[in-house]
């Protein structure tokens, strides 16, 4: 893969990036980068989310661990009987080392019918989250895309598409968000795409063929080598903004949607 990454944030409070350790198991064939662990400290927790399934754990120092006494223990343990079972629960993850937050859209992208939409729906649900699909978003505020880009051209598409894009990836955290196969294709979309953990989901033109419902997607109905083609522009692009690769022909849907959750769960954050 190539393309830059972002460095992890100075030590600060864990308010947009969610910075936890990667451990890349993709399936077999997968691809995955690594990146060094950010900085981090014990600072102050701000109000949790209500989505507590996060997609990150980000580690805290331990102050005072080794020189730590029974007094100073048994006193902290008396401050959490009295506080409330949210804050409680803050403070011993912090005692621990970990605090769990939710700063990023965990983003799916990939080639036409790489099973981006199926999987990440299942992946939400692993990680207890809400999906969101850039596409039926379009559809929703501006109609069906094929009637759109007869009407109005790609470009006019493209500029909108990035606008629905932006939009999401700005109004909240804490949610799986799967891209339509050409929005790598603008360069501000592949910009936003450099805060958030990318997951890059590949497949054959043969496994499209034979799973695809050519019905619903005319172009692969009328030119089945469209797909390859349109890969071959595109995949550059694709690895540029991606962090890990899966393979969706390898291996079933439960399988995939576990080890991407669990992927999710350990990312440590952007170069």
């Amino acid at each position: 893969m190539s393309g830059s990454r972002r460095a992890g944030r100075q030590a600060g409070p864990p308010s947009v990036d969610p910075t936890p350790a990667r451990s890349l198991t993709g399936t077999p064939g997968s691809e995955a980068r690594e990146s060094g662990a950010p900085k981090t400290g014990a600072v102050p927790l701000p109000p949790m989310s209500p989505i507590t399934a996060a997609l990150s754990v980000v580690p805290l120092k331990r102050r005072g661990a080794r020189g730590q006494n029974s007094t100073s223990q048994s006193a902290a343990d008396s401050a959490d009987g009295a506080a409330p079972k949210s804050l409680r629960a803050r403070r011993r993850r912090r005692r621990r080392g970990t605090v769990k937050v939710t700063e990023r859209v965990l983003v799916f992208v990939g080639p036409m019918a790489a099973g981006k939409t199926s999987l990440g729906k299942r992946v939400a649900r692993e990680l207890g989250v809400p999906f969101v699909d850039s596409d039926a978003v379009f559809v929703r505020a501006h109609g069906p895309i094929t009637d759109f880009f007869a009407t109005h051209g790609e470009p006019e598409f493209r500029r909108l598409e990035a606008e629905v894009i932006a939009a999401e990836l700005a109004a909240g955290s804490g949610k799986v968000l799967a891209l339509g196969g050409g929005a790598v294709l603008t360069a501000s979309t592949r910009e936003l795409l450099a805060h958030h953990p990318v997951v890059l989901l590949m497949t054959t033109q043969e496994a499209v063929l034979r799973t695809a419902n050519l019905s619903r997607r005319p172009l692969l109905r009328d030119d089945p080598n469209a797909w390859g083609r349109i890969l071959q522009e595109r995949k550059p692009l694709y690895d540029e903004v991606a962090d890990v690769t899966y393979r969706t022909d390898r291996a079933t849907k439960e399988q995939l949607a576990r080890r991407v959750a669990s992927w999710a769960r350990s990312f440590r954050g952007k170069r």
